[in-house]
């Protein structure tokens, strides 16, 4: 029995091999204008960027602190050193008495035993040094170096941003001890707030944006030791430059997401996209020249879409390569596998069509071409569409904004 059958099931996967085209996943790059999430009067082509320093007046707190704890501590040493005079005056005048007597004593020559010089307790210390953490003052300039808007020149007469730079608070190390006998770790994390606001407004004063970021605390890894002692000589070394440092790299983490969001939401910002447009790879049976042709039209028409914000410049290429595309998909037949446009080969084309329409804006034929392919029952296929639902969605929510 087993002889019947396997000669027919070997035969059905040779004849599958056979008539079973192979896809190429063609990588392509290309840079695109991502579209803002808010939509300003087309005059609007300046920004200026003003910067509130709020933690300059911590700076002054924290100087005033210092002045009365060093005029504290200056008093507490006045009282505490009067009071170690007074007991020394003490020992004193009973040393010096005794003393007199002793001398009184030698000098009528009689016989005495000279009186041990008194111990003093340990005076007091005057510390003048306390430590205070102040934060490092950021000038305008450096702070516009690393937020800027993308698509807008800087001058007067545009949209104004401010930028709130509030003090770092909440500062305190945490310890998390793990493990157990040799593998026991300690692990010192560095925890603190350090917010910052963003205001955009219009030049009539119309406020477009008002929020604070990172206003929660945030955790900065130190280092992991096997001891606490180990920690604690590491701190010895370390404890000065650990403000500036934690803070340096916090203000660079502040700025970098303020950047992201004024871009995200104001600016033009020229993005590289990299996706798969697929063709098929030379097959005995059927020659697929034509699907070459429209890969060509395809990467050539991508190429374009950078050039202007609406995609006037690439529109017609994209165009050109979607009627290739169509064109191929003319002869499709889904219920022969041994077609040359079959469901697999359809399914690869509705995914080409779905990239060419979303860049021409087309995104209700974009969805159409996406559904298909989700649909098409090839695996491959599926999941790129479900790849790419995400980044079409995003696309026509900025596009429909604008267009």
């Amino acid at each position: 029995m087993k002889k019947i059958y396997l000669l027919p099931l070997a035969l059905l996967f040779t004849s599958i091999l056979t008539y079973a085209q192979n896809v190429d996943d063609n990588k392509v790059s290309f840079a695109y204008i991502q579209l803002p999430l808010k939509k300003l009067d087309s005059s609007i082509k300046t920004y200026k960027t003003l910067v509130n320093h709020l933690y300059k007046e911590a700076n002054k707190d924290s100087l005033k602190m210092l002045e009365i704890r060093q005029k504290d501590e200056l008093l507490k040493y006045q009282s505490e050193y009067r009071i170690w005079q007074d007991k020394k005056a003490v020992l004193d005048k009973d040393y010096f008495t005794k003393m007199a007597a002793y001398e009184k004593a030698i000098n009528a020559g009689t016989a005495a035993t000279q009186p041990l010089v008194p111990v003093y307790p340990a005076s007091p210390i005057y510390n003048p040094t306390i430590n205070v953490q102040l934060h490092t003052e950021i000038a305008d300039v450096d702070f516009q170096k690393s937020v800027s808007l993308q698509g807008f020149e800087q001058a007067e007469g545009g949209l104004i941003v401010l930028i709130d730079l509030y003090p770092m608070r909440s500062n305190k190390i945490i310890e998390r001890k793990s493990g157990s006998g040799a593998g026991t770790k300690y692990d010192y994390t560095y925890q603190y707030i350090l917010p910052v606001g963003i205001t955009v407004t219009t030049p009539d004063g119309t406020v477009l944006l008002k929020q604070i970021l990172m206003d929660e605390l945030q955790n900065e890894h130190l280092k992991s030791f096997s001891s606490q002692y180990d920690y604690l000589v590491w701190k010895i070394d370390n404890e000065q430059g650990l403000f500036k440092n934690i803070e340096q790299k916090a203000r660079a983490n502040a700025f970098s997401n303020v950047n992201q969001l004024l871009n995200d939401q104001f600016g033009f910002v020229k993005m590289t996209r990299e996706t798969e447009i697929y063709t098929v790879k030379k097959y005995k049976q059927y020659e697929y020249s034509d699907v070459t042709a429209a890969y060509t039209a395809t990467a050539q028409a991508l190429a374009l879409v950078s050039k202007d914000k609406n995609r006037a410049t690439a529109i017609p290429k994209l165009d050109q390569a979607i009627a290739k595309w169509k064109g191929i998909l003319e002869e499709s037949n889904l219920y022969d596998e041994k077609a040359r446009v079959n469901d697999k080969i359809t399914a690869m084309i509705h995914c080409n069509l779905a990239e060419l329409y979303a860049w021409k804006g087309d995104y209700n034929n974009a969805e159409l071409e996406l559904n298909l392919a989700l649909n098409s029952g090839v695996f491959k296929f599926k999941n790129h569409s479900e790849r790419m639902k995400d980044f079409y969605t995003a696309q026509r929510t900025r596009w429909e904004i604008h267009y």
